[in-house]
C-alpha cells in the first residue's frame, strides 16, 4: 500500500495576546453568544532537520506560550465574532514528538478509530452558527473531528469549516462533513491556510475579511 505523506496543520507558533486556554469556561466571550467555535489543534516538537516534506516544524521557546497554527486561526475568528471557544481534546493526549504522531495519525486512519473526547461539547441548542477548525492528516480531517460530526447533532446550524494544512487545503473534508450531518447547513466557502502561510503577517486580515463574508447576519 502506497505511503501517504502527513499533511498536518499544527505548525506552533508563538503569539502575542492569543494565549493557550481551557476547553471552554474561560474562552467563553460573551453570555449572550450565538456562535460556537470549535477546534482540534496539536502542536508538534521536532528537530530543527526534520523540518521536511511531512509537516511544519514547531517555534518552541523556553517560558513562552505555545499556540498550534489551528487553534491561532480559532482565535482570530473569536476576536472577530465575539464567539464562545471550545477545543476539542481527547481522552488519550497525542504525542508530541514527530515521528510518533505520524504513526498514531496513520494507525488511526487505518482503523478507522473514533478517539473519545475529552471533556463534553457544550450545548449546541445555544448556538446558530457552528465554526470548526481543524488541520489536514492523512489527506483527510483528524479521526476526532470524526467523532465529534459522528456523535453530535449539527442539524439546522449554520457549520463553517476552517482548515490549516500542509499542501492539501480542505481535502476531502467537505464532502465528509457534508455525508455525516447533511441536515446542517454547511458553508462551502471554508477557509484553508497553509502551514506555510501561517506566520505571515497579513493573515489576520485574510481570516478577519474571511469572517465578514460567512458569518450570518443576525
Amino acid at each position: 500500500m502506497r505511503i501517504n505523506k502527513l499533511f498536518s496543520g499544527f505548525l506552533a507558533i508563538i503569539v502575542t495576546g492569543l494565549l493557550g486556554q481551557p476547553a471552554f469556561a474561560a474562552e467563553n466571550s460573551s453570555a449572550q453568544s450565538r456562535t460556537l467555535i470549535i477546534y482540534f489543534s496539536q502542536p508538534e516538537e521536532m528537530k530543527p532537520d526534520a523540518a521536511d516534506g511531512f509537516s511544519g516544524a514547531s517555534v518552541l521557546q523556553k517560558n513562552t506560550p505555545e499556540t498550534g497554527s489551528t487553534q491561532f486561526i480559532a482565535q482570530l475568528v473569536q476576536k472577530q465574532t465575539h464567539g464562545d471557544l471550545f477545543r476539542l481534546e481527547t481522552t488519550s493526549a497525542y504525542p508530541r514528538q514527530h515521528d510518533a504522531l505520524l504513526r498514531i495519525a496513520e494507525k488511526e486512519q487505518q482503523t478507522q478509530a473514533r478517539p473519545a473526547l475529552k471533556t463534553p461539547l457544550p450545548a449546541l441548542s445555544d448556538y446558530d452558527t457552528i465554526y470548526v477548525g481543524y488541520p489536514i492528516w492523512w489527506y483527510t480531517m483528524p479521526m476526532v473531528v470524526y467523532s465529534l460530526f459522528e456523535q453530535n447533532d449539527f442539524a439546522g446550524k449554520t457549520v463553517i469549516p476552517f482548515t490549516t494544512h500542509g499542501g492539501s487545503r480542505l481535502a476531502d473534508s467537505l464532502r465528509e462533513i457534508a455525508r455525516m450531518q447533511p441536515q446542517a447547513k454547511l458553508v462551502t466557502r471554508a477557509l484553508s491556510i497553509s502551514r506555510n502561510d501561517i506566520s505571515d503577517p497579513d493573515v489576520p486580515a485574510q481570516v478577519e475579511q474571511w469572517v465578514k463574508q460567512v458569518q450570518p447576519q443576525r
